[in-house]
């Protein structure tokens, strides 16, 4: 949010830049600019987004294509600062890229995209950890998740990998087109075999986190497994 608050306030500064010359704010422009107005115009540019923009560019001549190109240099930087974090343990598994994660748009059931988005979000398992149910000594974490449901084993993963389903969801395909590259041809039947294994692990561990044995499920997995072989 703080980074969308950013980005309005330097369009709010460009525009006025780019005001007609008869316009009340452009005659008033060249004091609102300084210091010594203390002005709500002057606050913003103070902001990192408007710095970055006005060590590159004259405002006078930076234009809107510019502004993205700054505006998305600062979203990456930000990005990259974030997973680098001691602390960002659920941003360090994420996508290194910026753009709308796939498991907001690929096929999959109600019930299987909100297991996916929960475990993004570290709502599943998540709140106050809770007794594993299947070792009472052990608290249900992600990390004791991974090994209690044998995820490694079950999505052919080495162990060398710490968080083998976020490792693979940041695999999953981002746009049409890669499916239908050459090179497509050598994953797409490793997902008709790991995304429904991704689907069955998360389907037990909802149940877990909710403290009750996983019943038998029905076919997980199939929209998505589909929507792979028919492209």
């Amino acid at each position: 949010m703080k980074e969308r608050v950013q980005k309005l306030q330097a369009k709010f500064l460009l525009r006025s830049i780019d005001a007609p010359d008869d316009t009340l704010l452009s005659r008033y422009l060249p004091y609102l600019r300084t210091s010594a107005s203390h002005s709500q115009w002057y606050k913003p540019s103070k902001t990192t987004v408007w710095q970055r923009c006005t060590a590159s560019y004259d405002p006078d001549e930076l234009n809107s294509s510019a502004f993205k190109a700054i505006y998305k240099t600062y979203l990456e930087d930000n990005l990259d600062t974030r997973r680098s974090t001691s602390n960002s343990v659920l941003f360090s598994v994420c996508r290194p890229n910026l753009g709308l994660d796939p498991i907001l748009w690929l096929p999959m059931t109600y019930a299987e995209r909100s297991r996916v988005i929960r475990w993004r979000l570290g709502w599943l398992p998540g709140g106050i950890p809770q007794p594993c149910i299947y070792h009472s000594n052990v608290m249900l974490t992600r990390s004791h998740a991974t090994e209690c449901l044998h995820t490694h084993l079950r999505l052919q993963m080495p162990h060398t990998v710490a968080d083998p389903l976020s490792f693979l969801l940041n695999q999953l395909p981002n746009k049409r087109k890669k499916l239908m590259s050459p090179n497509a041809n050598s994953t797409n039947p490793a997902w008709t075999v790991r995304w429904p294994a991704i689907c069955q692990i998360l389907f037990e561990l909802d149940y877990m986190h909710h403290g009750k044995i996983p019943p038998e499920s029905p076919p997980l997995g199939t929209k998505l497994v589909a929507w792979i072989c028919n492209n």
